[in-house]
């Protein structure tokens, strides 16, 4: 039986030209504004307490750390958000402005795992009138979420951790004047094609065992 669904799935992953070998992990998120604050009167009418965001973050399981945990992806790497009828994402072409931080038993007030997903060049449509950067946070203080510090292939378990916060952090005209749009990530998908990779990896991986 696991024969059969193991050559199901590289079936599935040929037939979608060649994907047997794709590196890139896409995983699909979905959460709700908890608050914005700072300068608010920027912030579009749309985006307030309770409105559901959606969206995906795309990164290549293959980074190399850079140093402390930081993978660092030029494009097309990035995450791209929908939130009250804005779509917020990182910047095309850009160089080095995404990037993931994944810390094992780090140590600052007390000992944690962390997870995080960072974006620091981005566009809107429409336009907003603020520059801003996206972020998703999670921490562990039981710091048993991980293991060691490698770029994850899979997606995150939310209930492994304590901590949960997406914002949007932005500023606005010239005396930069701050405006944060928070968040909470509610669920957790790796895309149809990252699931089934992600399914073979972790079928080989207890064969090996």
């Amino acid at each position: 039986m696991r024969r059969r669904i193991i050559i199901l799935m590289l079936g599935v992953l040929l037939s979608c030209g060649g994907l047997v070998q794709a590196e890139p992990i896409t995983i699909q998120i979905t959460g709700n504004v908890t608050s914005v604050g700072g300068y608010t009167q920027a912030i579009p009418d749309t985006i307030h307490a309770d409105v559901t965001f959606t969206g995906t973050y795309t990164y290549d399981s293959l980074t190399d750390d850079s140093g402390g945990g930081h993978y660092v992806h030029d494009a097309p790497y990035g995450i791209t958000l929908s939130l009250g009828g804005y779509e917020f994402k990182t910047a095309p072409n850009h160089v080095g402005q995404f990037d993931m931080r994944i810390g094992n038993d780090q140590v600052g007030n007390g000992i944690y795992d962390i997870y995080s997903v960072n974006s620091y060049q981005n566009v809107s449509i429409p336009s907003v009138d603020f520059a801003y950067s996206i972020e998703w946070k999670l921490m562990d203080y039981t710091h048993a979420a991980f293991s060691s510090g490698d770029l994850p292939v899979a997606a995150p378990v939310l209930t492994d951790w304590d901590y949960n916060i997406f914002k949007i952090h932005g500023v606005y005209g010239p005396d930069l004047t701050g405006l944060t749009i928070y968040g909470t990530v509610t669920q957790v998908v790796p895309e149809p094609v990252t699931g089934i990779l992600m399914a073979i990896g972790v079928f080989l991986l207890r064969r090996r065992r």
